[in-house]
């Protein structure tokens, strides 16, 4: 039987990816069996592929990349270029929001915060009785029974008759109690929100919706961190963003703070005055206009019968509203993105008008549609590629997308991890807590004023001149002239170092707490900027080298490509590594390790094909970042996560072949401009259209 040349095709580009490292690039064998001549019968060979590769993520290359890989080793590995005829569409999903889409989410649906935030006044009336002590006991302070405990005394005043305090708390939501004489609990009569203490009686309820000369309000420090797959490396996997105890729990009092900054401003949301029997009119249209934005589509009727029940059944107007919000906030439709669509005729599901406006703007701007997008989404104006295109390039105009986008650039590079990870305190005294947060903003500020500002091209983040400074950071890097808290732009000038590479974020991120290393360092090359997938280390892999004083990091690790079983995977990890070395573990130049000369000369060897035995050294960041800036596999690198990063989920390889390669094709055309590729994204077909879930196609079959 003749090999469809189509799929020898695309087997022959998933091959390169996924298994030349091991096998080699014509099927050799390296640190795995040689393939050719093959013995295995096609269907044996599927299967081996499908449950066991690749060694580092088993499962990836699913049923389509196996087959594809199977034709093209049964057709002795020789290929044309593919076709690409057939459509590839990604799967109808819910998909919870991430921390940060929650905090933008509620953020814009609130009214704006009141610059004349107080701090909270607790206030007891003895009624006439007099006390020795009156103290608040609560959520905020571990419930003290007494003031040695640490209970927060009220102090008398004569004037007004009432023992007082006034406390500073940051936002939240608390339960509390007055502490009479340190053996009577009682309830604060003036504050009528209460809720069950557990043993029979009430507490009082306080929730904080502001800190006087505070940060802005954050409703996401109860909630869990997003979880990230081991290869995916952001924050919105939508498989992997499952809803704990935890998450419920932080739902639950985001819910009740933005609930009281509604009521506490009650006026200025409200379209309409529920006063005069228009109580139950005017919820509806309250209800008409929050649940729209709430649910990012309208409510249907039973939703707006059940919920305007709701405000109506409560003691008061603004109470009723409270419990509306609170409800609408802690629903499965506001905390979920729909990208579920309406079933087609062909089978497929499109998206409605209003999913598509959440698809885009949660994708460029990481928050809620504006006015714009849901009367664009009303009006059927978001069903056709060239409508949300132009939709697109208005939110990739508003200041909105810089942030989203120089977030991004600082999880594709995973140097997130310069806001946590640990450095000896005794090697490197001015890693302080403003040094890791400059290092972030450096890199976020950069990447967005490539996109935006600058040309706008992939080449420009690796060879850039530049870089984004203040004078801690700059202190750091050896450059002159820099001054004052904000980061600026500044030419890097003499100082050796090139785009992002050079950056603190990225070479503090990918280093010990006590010493560079080469490993990190050479993974964070070949694995995030490269796309390789190297197989992971054997069981009886040796640690990190042993620090020897008179010694180099690269004369430590030269066990590694010394002994021939660690050479087959370490001959494409240090050798690119070690061009990093004059770069200590926070990221300053260096010329010497230990009194010892620093060998810095890198080798970014089979920089397209692992495997294919090519060999580029390299000097310096500048050189390196040269050469991933010509990379064609760091061109198609960078469509892959930004096609993963816009569906959330790590992709089947071979059923998204053809809309990478179509992708990657938009982008080579467009001189690789990132703004253009996001467009192209938002254009393809999958954007719009799904295909039916996993278990719904089973469904079907039976």
């Amino acid at each position: 039987m003749t090999a469809d040349p189509d799929a020898v095709s695309k087997g022959q580009a998933l091959y390169v990816e996924h298994c030349s490292v091991c096998h080699g690039t014509s099927g050799q064998g390296v640190s795995a069996p040689a393939l050719l001549p093959s013995t295995q019968s096609a269907e044996s060979l599927r299967q081996i592929i499908t449950e066991r590769m690749p060694p580092g993520s088993p499962g990836r290359c699913g049923d389509s990349c196996a087959k594809y890989v199977t034709a093209y080793l049964k057709a002795d590995m020789k290929a044309g270029s593919p076709t690409c005829a057939e459509r590839s569409l990604g799967v109808r999903r819910l998909r919870l929001l991430t921390r940060k889409e929650y905090q933008n989410t509620i953020t814009d649906l609130l009214p704006p915060r009141s610059t004349s935030c107080t701090a909270p006044v607790f206030s007891f009336d003895p009624q006439g009785k007099t006390l020795r002590s009156v103290h608040v006991a609560g959520s905020f302070n571990g419930w003290p029974g007494t003031l040695a405990a640490g209970g927060w005394p009220l102090t008398y005043s004569a004037t007004e008759k009432r023992w007082k305090l006034t406390r500073v708390l940051d936002p939240g939501s608390y339960s509390y109690k007055f502490v009479l004489d340190e053996k009577d609990w009682v309830t604060d009569s003036s504050n009528p929100r209460t809720m069950p203490d557990g043993f029979g009686g009430q507490n009082s309820v306080l929730t904080v919706t502001c800190k006087p000369g505070g940060e802005p309000l954050d409703l996401t420090a109860d909630l869990p961190p997003d979880a990230r797959p081991e290869g995916y490396g952001f924050d919105n996997h939508s498989d992997a963003r499952l809803v704990s105890t935890s998450h419920l729990e932080g739902f639950r009092k985001g819910a009740e703070i933005a609930a009281k900054q509604i009521t506490d401003q009650l006026s200025s949301v409200l379209p309409c005055d529920p006063s005069g029997g228009r109580l139950g009119v005017c919820a509806e249209q309250f209800l008409q206009t929050f649940g729209l934005r709430a649910f990012r589509r309208p409510l249907r009727p039973s939703e707006l019968s059940r919920y305007t029940a709701l405000i109506t059944s409560q003691k008061t107007f603004a109470e009723g509203i409270s419990a509306a919000v609170q409800a609408l906030l802690t629903s499965p439709y506001f905390l979920y993105r729909s990208e579920l669509g309406e079933l087609q005729s062909d089978g497929t599901y499109k998206l409605t008008g209003y999913e598509a406006a959440s698809a885009l703007s949660y994708l460029l701007w990481g928050t809620m549609p504006d006015d714009q997008l849901f009367a664009a989404a009303a009006r059927g104006e978001l069903l056709t590629p060239e409508q949300v295109r132009e939709q697109a390039q208005r939110l990739l105009a508003s200041p909105r997308s810089r942030s989203v986008i120089g977030a991004y650039g600082l999880s594709y590079l995973g140097a997130e991890d310069i806001l946590t990870t640990n450095k000896s305190t005794a090697l490197y005294p001015g890693f302080s807590e403003s040094l890791r947060r400059a290092m972030a903003e450096e890199t976020q500020r950069f990447v967005s004023h490539v996109v935006f500002d600058g040309t706008g091209r992939l080449d420009e983040l690796f060879s850039a001149d530049y870089s984004f400074v203040n004078a801690e950071l700059g202190t750091l890097y050896a450059m002159s002239g820099v001054s004052g808290s904000a980061l600026g732009k500044q030419s890097y000038g003499s100082t050796p170092r090139a785009g992002w590479l050079g950056h603190g974020s990225v070479l503090g991120s990918y280093a010990h707490s006590d010493q560079s290393s080469p490993i990190r360092r050479g993974l964070f090359v070949r694995r995030q900027l490269l796309c390789e997938e190297l197989p992971p280390p054997p069981p009886n892999a040796g640690g990190v080298p042993q620090v020897d004083p008179n010694a180099t990091t690269r004369e430590r690790f030269r066990q590694h490509t010394s002994v021939p079983f660690c050479k087959s995977c370490h001959q494409y990890i240090d050798d690119v590594g070690f061009g990093f070395e004059r770069f200590d573990a926070i990221g300053r130049w260096r010329e010497s390790e230990n009194g010892q000369p620093i060998d810095s000369v890198g080798d970014l060897n089979d920089r397209e094909a692992l495997g294919s035995l090519t060999h580029a050294q390299y000097g310096s960041l500048k050189a390196l970042g040269q050469l991933l800036a010509e990379s064609e596999r760091a061109r198609m690198c960078f469509v892959r996560k930004t096609l993963r990063y816009s569906q959330g989920t790590q992709e089947d390889v071979g059923e998204h072949f053809c809309t990478l390669w179509r992708l990657q094709n938009r982008f080579r055309d467009s001189g690789y401009r990132i703004q253009d590729l996001l467009l192209a994204i938002v254009e393809r077909e999958g954007f719009l259209l799904r295909a039916a879930s996993p278990s719904e196609q089973q469904g079907e079959s039976r």
